[in-house]
């Protein structure tokens, strides 16, 4: 305290050497005290004089009240500013310490052990604020400098409230333009609310871009009644895209190798096979030996048919004519087995061509793949393929009338991992909806770009 900084702006003389006669009976030296009377008189003070603490007479020479005080706070931010009060502005000086103002004193009890105790408290309370001040900039710096973008989102219709620099990259806006509107707007289908869990959204930019964010939200503290949230926003968009490729040349070479090892099979062993049982036939056996002999002719016509099977598989011929004329194949043979009935239910006026933008292939194989667990898995008796168009593209819903499953424990055994997998590498809007003894449906929509 003993180098504290002391500036008294006070009009009166008398009360002014007053006031600088008891703050030196305290630990205050009389060279740290200066005293002025004007606000223009202040003002010469700045250049080299930054005070810690201001005892301020609200009325002066050229200036009054309120006004006062924010001229003095405007020329020295930093100091604390210590109202010396008359009884008729008590109510000012009240208002002046709502605004900021360290502590006031009436004049009328002023005394050095009064200003001892006033000057100390003040100057606790400055440097208090000052931390608070430097811990506010360094949030703000952390919050502004981040390399990820975040957002507050405030209330329950989650608005935008405080915008990181990243954030404001991301979103191809300025502050303004993000500021104070419900954080769901951005969101390409607008049916589609974000909640306080978070999630993954596809998102509209400001320039009209399409991205995909993994949306991380916290609830913080808050001094209002609205619930406050810190939202951590990770772009997905490039990571999914690249995977997109890297599936999309993973996918093309597995489906050229097994191409390759299905011509393999129906050209080269299938067709040594069926020479070989044309051979066979050709065998006239023993008598002793007949029973044998059709053991082994009905093995060798099993094994053809199996080779014939797994090359199917591997290159469903049927899908070189279209993804509609696939899926009617292969209902048609899941009826002749018997084992499930089969419904393929088709808009009327829906072409092939309405699926030029569709991945038939991994459209087919996920077909494929939700049919095997509704057969093995779901013990479902019915497995049906409702396709229909939409405004956007065509919606394609799979259900069966199984036993179903719940979604949050569903088991990696029932293959959903990899159809999901497909599904997105796809580019295909899908989602599972299903409970127990309610059997199971998959939603996909497919977008025509």
């Amino acid at each position: 305290m003993l180098s504290a900084q002391i500036l008294i702006v006070e009009d009166d003389f008398a009360f002014a050497e007053m006031v600088k006669f008891q703050l030196t009976t305290t630990e205050i030296q009389s060279e740290n005290i200066i005293s002025v009377d004007s606000i223009s008189e202040a003002k010469e003070t700045r250049s080299y004089l930054e005070p810690d603490v201001i005892l301020l007479d609200l009325n002066i020479k050229d200036s009054n009240g309120v006004e006062t005080y924010e001229k003095i706070f405007d020329l020295f931010p930093l100091a604390s500013v210590i109202v010396l009060s008359g009884m008729d502005d008590e109510a000012i000086a009240l208002e002046i310490v709502s605004k900021g103002g360290q502590d006031y004193v009436l004049k009328s009890n002023l005394n050095a052990q009064v200003l001892n105790r006033t000057i100390k408290y003040g100057l606790l309370r400055r440097e208090l604020s000052n931390e608070v001040r430097k811990s506010e900039r360094k949030f703000k710096d952390v919050f502004n400098k981040s390399p990820l973008p975040i957002v507050q989102l405030i209330g329950a219709e989650l608005r935008t409230g405080l915008i990181n620099d990243a954030a404001q990259r991301l979103y191809e806006c300025t502050h303004q333009e993000l500021s104070n509107r419900s954080f769901s707007s951005f969101n390409a289908n607008k049916d589609i609310k974000i909640d306080s869990k978070g999630g993954r959204y596809t998102q509209i930019t400001g320039k009209g871009n399409e991205v995909i964010v993994d949306i991380v939200i916290n609830e913080i503290s808050s001094d209002t009644s609205e619930s406050e949230y810190i939202a951590l926003i990770i772009d997905k968009t490039k990571e999914l895209e690249f995977e997109k490729q890297k599936f999309n040349i993973i996918s093309q070479a597995e489906e050229s190798e097994k191409k390759k090892i299905a011509r393999e099979l129906h050209d080269g062993l299938g067709q040594q096979m069926v020479l070989l049982n044309l051979l066979f036939q050709n065998l006239s056996p023993a008598d002793d030996q007949k029973e044998k002999f059709d053991d082994l002719g009905n093995l060798l016509q099993s094994c053809i048919r199996e080779v014939k099977d797994i090359a199917y598989n591997l290159l469903p011929p049927e899908l070189e004519k279209g993804f509609l004329n696939a899926i009617d194949r292969f209902a048609n043979r899941i009826r002749s087995i018997g084992d499930i009935q089969f419904i393929v239910d088709v808009e009327e006026g829906l072409q092939e061509s309405d699926l030029n933008q569709t991945d038939k292939f991994n459209l087919y194989r996920i077909i494929q793949e939700l049919f095997n667990n509704s057969l093995k898995h779901a013990k479902a008796t019915e497995f049906s393929i409702e396709i229909r168009k939409y405004e956007k593209g065509i919606r394609l819903k799979a259900s069966d009338n199984g036993i179903g499953f719940d979604i949050k424990d569903v088991q990696k055994g029932l293959g959903i991992e990899n159809i999901q997998y497909r599904i997105n590498m796809a580019g295909i809007d899908g989602e599972f909806e299903s409970s127990k003894d309610n059997g199971t449906s998959v939603i996909m929509r497919i977008q025509n770009e």
